[in-house]
């Protein structure tokens, strides 16, 4: 499948409640390519996409007028009972409407092994990926990993619940450590707890329950951190994420879907910033600690190849971010669990829309922010239009080469 078309931005950043970056509107062009061979599946997707060098989250070169990625490309060798994968495509832990706590579409996909064991019921996921390097003070390289393990239980059609440990490991010396990259150990006890804590971990659960005909109630915990450590004039703060979420349907044609999440102030990173859950800066499953977020949105189904869905989002910004180094004891005895510093509020109504038409496709995100205290500067208010179009023409064609 081949498309082509137009791409236009307020903001280079592709998150509209956090826009950075100049506007502009940009040639968009793909090229999807799909091959089954027996049991191994072929995926590539080119993409030519001049916004990027825009974007302060593309971790590539931002000295070029025309620049690309590959949104997709991997390998999958499926069986009856067990999967294996290697390659990059976007992914995304979580409730649906709001980026996942460990592993989410913020960032751009990086190259990952995996292997999956299990069915619909149970369910073993292993992923492992390198991080790119970076240099510390003296000019040494630091090599960086990321590892992840998931256990997916579904007891009933109306229960699912995920339990999961993602892990970074960094450092000039560091390699892959073979107590981490097993499938089989729990990094919690193998590392943490067992035999040394070489790096960040973060443990966390997935559930989703349909509590009835007309409610789905889903739910995120994280841990990174539950500390116990004293410092002089008080306790280091916990580090943590939720989220919880719920949906269901609106009359016979709408739906409704709800959610609140929050992540504590020094979510996401710890003392060694080899170990934050970041790659160059960008963050692998959020792009800012130290925030919560309501958001509210109705789905509205127009003919067969059109959906509207208008939101409305309250999102509180406190002053840390994911960059900053770790705090000294001084400033760790009176740091609020979340919410530091001037607090920046945004409220966004916005209208997204999606939807296809022959060989013409749509995807719209316009919306209006109204941003008090904007940057986390106190009495600086803002109202600005954000919004995003990608509107493309396409032609596909498959079939069996004999």
């Amino acid at each position: 499948e081949g498309r082509v078309g137009v791409e236009g931005y307020t903001s280079a950043r592709r998150d509209p409640l956090e826009p950075a970056g100049p506007n502009g509107v940009m040639p968009y062009a793909s090229l999807g390519l799909t091959a089954k061979f027996g049991n191994i599946i072929a995926v590539t997707r080119p993409t030519a996409d001049p916004r990027l060098p825009n974007d302060p989250d593309w971790p590539g070169r931002h000295d070029l007028i025309f620049s690309g990625r590959m949104t997709e490309a991997y390998l999958s060798a499926q069986w009856k009972w067990a999967r294996l994968y290697y390659g990059q495509m976007d992914r995304n832990w979580g409730p649906q409407g709001v980026y996942g706590i460990p592993l989410s579409n913020w960032a751009y996909p990086r190259p990952e092994l995996g292997i999956e064991l299990g069915n619909d019921k149970i369910r073993l996921t292993a992923d492992v990926a390198d991080l790119l390097d970076e240099r510390d003070s003296t000019g040494t390289p630091v090599h960086r990993y990321w590892f992840a393990h998931r256990l997916s239980v579904r007891p009933s059609m109306r229960l699912s619940v995920s339990l999961w440990e993602t892990y970074i490991l960094g450092g000039p010396d560091k390699s892959f450590a073979g107590r981490v990259r097993n499938p089989l150990a729990l990094l919690i006890l193998s590392d943490q707890y067992g035999l040394s804590a070489n790096g960040n971990l973060m443990v966390g659960s997935d559930v989703s329950w349909r509590a009835g005909r007309r409610l789905t109630l889903q739910g995120q915990l994280a841990i990174d951190d539950i500390s116990y450590q004293k410092i002089p004039g008080g306790h280091v703060p916990n580090r943590y994420a939720f989220t919880v979420a719920a949906f269901g349907p609106l009359g016979r044609q709408l739906a409704w879907r709800a959610l609140y999440t929050q992540a504590s102030t020094l979510a996401f990173h710890t003392i060694s910033p080899w170990e934050n859950y970041a790659d160059q800066g960008v963050g692998l499953g959020r792009g800012f600690p130290d925030n919560d977020q309501l958001s509210g949105f109705v789905t509205i189904p127009i003919g067969a190849r059109w959906m509207v869905t208008p939101e409305i989002t309250y999102l509180r910004q406190g002053a840390a971010r994911l960059t900053d180094s770790w705090p000294p004891d001084s400033v760790l005895a009176t740091l609020p669990q979340v919410l530091s510093g001037t607090v920046a509020r945004t409220l966004r109504t916005a209208l997204q829309v999606t939807g296809s038409s022959g060989p013409c496709q749509i995807s719209a995100d316009l919306g209006v922010n109204h941003v008090v205290n904007a940057d986390n500067v106190a009495g600086r208010n803002v109202t600005r239009f954000e919004g995003r179009l990608l509107l493309t023409l396409g032609l596909s064609r498959g079939g069996s080469i004999q």
